[in-house]
């Protein structure tokens, strides 16, 4: 058997050696790309708990993807106005059952997707699912404000540049940071029902928070603590599809009206998600998730609805079909493009019609094969 095999290679060899020579495989040269491609950039966080997470950067127009960061577990990011930095808070396990946890902040290029920076930050971040209201930038961009969680809540207060922590800020049964548009403090949204302005300095120093009355109830109403902000105002939206607006440009948090979203509508529709809303500033409109048949728990139900709402008549003005996403992003352009995220790892572009009524259609889809938790546009 062995003298027939060795016989039929060598005839074999004798009839494919020459040409094997002549066509020989030439080796292939790997290289790197020194930037990401150009155009406006999707960034999608897949946040992981048993490993190091990942930041996506896709296309937004085409989501071809453009490579991705890597920070720890459980990460937490923000994206600098001009869309040329990232920064994440993310945790680092010696062991991961037992023993010492390391917290880092990183600062990443956006064009080459590399660390610029890196610090320790202690051992109090929160290590949650990924919201936007849990990392956040000062108005001027000079700190970071993260959140933590021991379980006793507390915001640290980072200089970016020193590339240390300044302040740590105890916030005792609040929750989620929303920076001023202009000066060093931010608010925070209490489990009593109201909401807390805090104030503080480059020495590390900072005051007594401005506590407002009681905005909300939180047993009949609750509060989804991921908002946005509109202009001064910030605006949240409730378990019972009531929309809140919160002035908090003076020293305590003042509620300025409400509104419903279901009034008049048939059905039983609610919102849900996670981050469930998204504001386009330049045609003063948002976008909710919603789902219907709501019940006690059913706030974290995907999405069966996208609904526009006109926040100057402060109605809907349009609905379309969803894709059981619970968060949503859009970009800040006249002509709005909506971007939402659902558990299976699916992304969504939706191309938006304005007018009169809001047409919202698909205009592309990708898996990241992932959880995608919170995303960020540079447009």
């Amino acid at each position: 058997m062995m003298k027939s095999t060795t016989a039929a290679f060598v005839a074999l060899a004798a009839l494919t050696g020459p040409a094997f020579a002549q066509d020989a495989i030439e080796p292939e040269t790997l290289t790197v790309k020194e930037t990401i491609d150009e155009g406006p950039n999707l960034f999608v966080l897949s946040q992981e708990w048993r490993g190091p997470s990942s930041i996506n950067v896709l296309g937004a127009e085409d989501f071809a993807m453009k490579g991705n960061m890597g920070p720890g577990t459980t990460a937490q990011m923000v994206l600098s106005a001009d869309g040329k930095t990232m920064y994440t808070t993310s945790v680092y396990f010696e062991r991961y059952t037992y023993g010492p946890i390391t917290n880092v902040f990183h600062t990443w290029d956006v064009d080459t997707l590399k660390i610029k920076s890196e610090f320790e930050f202690g051992d109090k971040m929160a290590h949650v699912e990924s919201q936007p209201a849990l990392l956040t930038l000062s108005s001027d961009e000079a700190y970071a404000l993260a959140q933590n969680a021991t379980p006793a809540t507390s915001v640290s207060v980072i200089d970016i540049a020193a590339g240390a922590t300044l302040a740590e800020i105890p916030t005792p049964g609040c929750w989620g940071i929303f920076p001023s548009t202009s000066g060093m403090k931010f608010t925070t949204i209490c489990g009593d029902g109201t909401f807390q302005t805090y104030a503080y300095a480059a020495d590390g120093t900072f005051g007594d928070p401005g506590k407002s009355e009681k905005i909300f109830d939180v047993d009949d109403d609750a509060l989804f603590t991921n908002g946005v902000r509109v202009g001064e105002t910030l605006v949240y939206v409730s378990y019972n599809g009531n929309l809140y607006v919160v002035d908090d440009s003076g020293e305590v948090p003042v509620l300025s009206e409400t509104f419903a979203l279901t009034e008049g509508v048939l059905g039983k529709w609610a919102p849900s998600g996670s981050e469930l809303i998204a504001y386009n500033a330049p045609t003063n409109t948002a976008f909710v998730l919603m789902h219907s048949g709501s019940y006690d728990g059913s706030h974290k139900n995907g999405a069966e609805q996208i609904w526009a709402v006109d926040m100057d008549s402060k109605t809907v003005v349009g609905r379309a079909a969803a894709h059981h996403e619970n968060g949503l992003i859009v970009t800040q352009t006249e002509e709005p493009m909506l971007y939402g995220a659902n558990e299976e790892g699916d992304v969504y572009l939706y191309s938006v019609e304005m007018g009169d009524e809001v047409f919202l259609e698909v205009a592309e889809e990708f898996n990241i094969a992932g959880w995608p938790t919170i995303m960020e546009l540079d447009r």
